[in-house]
């Protein structure tokens, strides 16, 4: 709640990093709190843990969103659902909504064909919901999907709670009209940035494209993830700052957000 008593969104960076071990900076994961919601964005390896680390309560999560199936944006679901089984402190029954690109369903029944005797409760009720270019709505927040470049089925996610307040998250993507589109006038604008402009990889951005997309967005704030080692090493700031004037975030893992429009 900000002073006068309204809820803001608040996002807190459970990893800003990629599969690439690097001091700090865990696999893709973010946590988002809303009027109404607790939302895991991504979970790459280490996701759960990091929750506890910066003393948040998973038994919350009441949605996942995934972008794409990598390893690094998923792999903690199987932690996540095990825990649940066999902590006791989860109340049970418990709901559990998960949203993510099509093929999800393919991927959750595979992994439950490996896992399910072990870590899935009966108390826990699953719902999947595969998007595309699709609208949620939630109690007081609506999720738009809409497909990018990195995947063939990769989507974007932009969260817009009933006060106005928004946040728009890429996952992994390339620089694509669709992408600046979907993310018009975004009050938080949270991107990807893994490798300098003279190093660009085919399905990631580089600084300037990031800049670039903020600019043409016109987004109120840009954050910064999902950094490669490399990227790193560069001035990173300065490289976006050619392109996009505004307010500009190299995220850390517990890195803490509040969105208020």
């Amino acid at each position: 709640m900000d002073p006068v008593g309204r809820a803001l969104m608040k996002l807190t960076i459970l990893g800003s990093g990629t599969l690439i071990p690097f001091p700090n900076r865990g696999n893709s994961g973010y946590f988002l709190q809303t009027g109404k919601h607790t939302i895991l964005i991504d979970g790459g390896s280490g996701a759960l843990r990091r929750i506890a680390d910066y003393h948040l309560d998973y038994k919350n999560i009441d949605t996942i969103c995934y972008t794409h199936l990598h390893p690094d944006h998923i792999i903690d679901l199987i932690p996540l659902l095990f825990a649940y089984k066999h902590d006791p402190s989860v109340d049970m029954p418990k709901s559990l909504k998960i949203i993510g690109p099509r093929g999800f369903q393919t991927y959750f029944n595979q992994i439950m064909d490996i896992y399910g005797k072990w870590g899935l409760s009966e108390g826990l009720n699953i719902k999947i919901e595969e998007v595309f270019r699709d609208e949620i709505e939630l109690e007081g927040l609506d999720i738009i999907c809409n497909h990018t470049e990195h995947t063939e089925y990769s989507v974007t996610y932009l969260f817009t709670e009933n006060s106005g307040n928004s946040l728009f998250y890429s996952g992994d993507t390339d620089y694509c009209e669709e992408l600046v589109q979907s993310a018009k006038n975004v009050d938080v604008l949270m991107l990807e940035c893994s490798f300098p402009d003279e190093r660009k990889r085919l399905g990631h951005l580089t600084p300037s494209e990031c800049g670039k997309i903020a600019a043409e967005t016109k987004c109120g704030r840009l954050i910064l993830t999902h950094f490669y080692p490399e990227v790193l090493e560069i001035d990173i700031l300065s490289t976006v700052s050619k392109y996009y004037s505004g307010m500009v975030d190299l995220a850390y893992d517990g890195m803490e957000v509040f969105i208020d429009a």
